[in-house]
């Protein structure tokens, strides 16, 4: 994911000069190029990217490239957020009403809850890479900056990527919540040993026990509420090149 992210900026860098509507074309997120006219319409009503650095010093360009660098930051947790919660949705799928019309076996959630596991884990393993990266680029970047300006962009970008790496962290841990709550329910429904029914023509499963049910509720209440929060998050970050209706 780190090459790829160095290819994002390096794209991104070259679109800017065009036009910072362009450059949110150039990430790809929209889908593939249209000569329509109602896309270029939407091109132009695209969000440009935020002028966090460019705004605050004179070495406007360079500032223009760290806008596009951090930028890229939040691009790349919505890439990872995008394969988390496609493994929210297989996992979901699995614990739903309709499913407890028959017997539950370890085997059923097993290969899927490990592979969501190893995905968060790797995920959050190329952020890291990802920051490391951008930290990399912006000691590159800085050193066309006009000295006048070096003591007022460190600091600004010391306290942007503070930031970033806190809003990160509380996205992948709210993954790891999923995922961890997801495993106490699969552990407690696998104990039950078919100690529930499914009610078909009300379309809900029922423990045999007031705390079963309880406990089924309540998990099930967690992780809808950990994914709300993950999009929650995500969307009041949208960065440039994404739509924020993120599904």
């Amino acid at each position: 994911m780190c090459k790829i992210f160095k290819i994002m900026i390096m794209v991104s860098v070259f679109f800017s000069c065009v036009s910072a509507s362009s450059q949110a074309r150039a990430q790809n997120y929209h889908g593939g190029y249209t000569k329509s006219s109602k896309a270029e319409k939407k091109d132009k009503a695209a969000r440009p990217v935020a002028k966090v650095f460019s705004s605050q010093i004179s070495s406007v360009q360079q500032g223009e490239k760290l806008d596009i660098i951090y930028n890229n930051l939040f691009v790349s947790l919505w890439f990872y957020a995008g394969t988390n919660f496609v493994h929210q949705k297989k996992l979901s799928d699995k614990v739903r009403p309709a499913k407890f019309q028959f017997t539950r076996y370890k085997k059923e959630f097993s290969g899927d809850l490990d592979k969501a596991m190893k995905n968060l884990n790797s995920g959050y393993k190329d952020m890291i890479a990802d920051i490391e990266n951008a930290e990399k680029l912006y000691i590159e970047t800085r050193e066309g900056v006009r000295d006048t300006d070096h003591e007022k962009l460190d600091a600004l970008w010391k306290e942007k990527i503070a930031v970033f790496r806190s809003k990160a962290d509380t996205y992948f841990k709210l993954q790891h919540k999923f995922l961890n709550t997801y495993r106490g329910l699969v552990s407690f429904i696998l104990k039950q040993s078919g100690k529930y029914s499914y009610k078909s023509a009300e379309k809900r499963v029922v423990f045999y026990s007031f705390g079963g049910y309880k406990f089924y509720g309540q998990s099930i209440d967690s992780l809808r509420m950990s994914s709300f929060k993950q999009r929650k998050l995500l969307r009041e970050n949208a960065p440039a090149g994404v739509s924020p209706d993120f599904n």
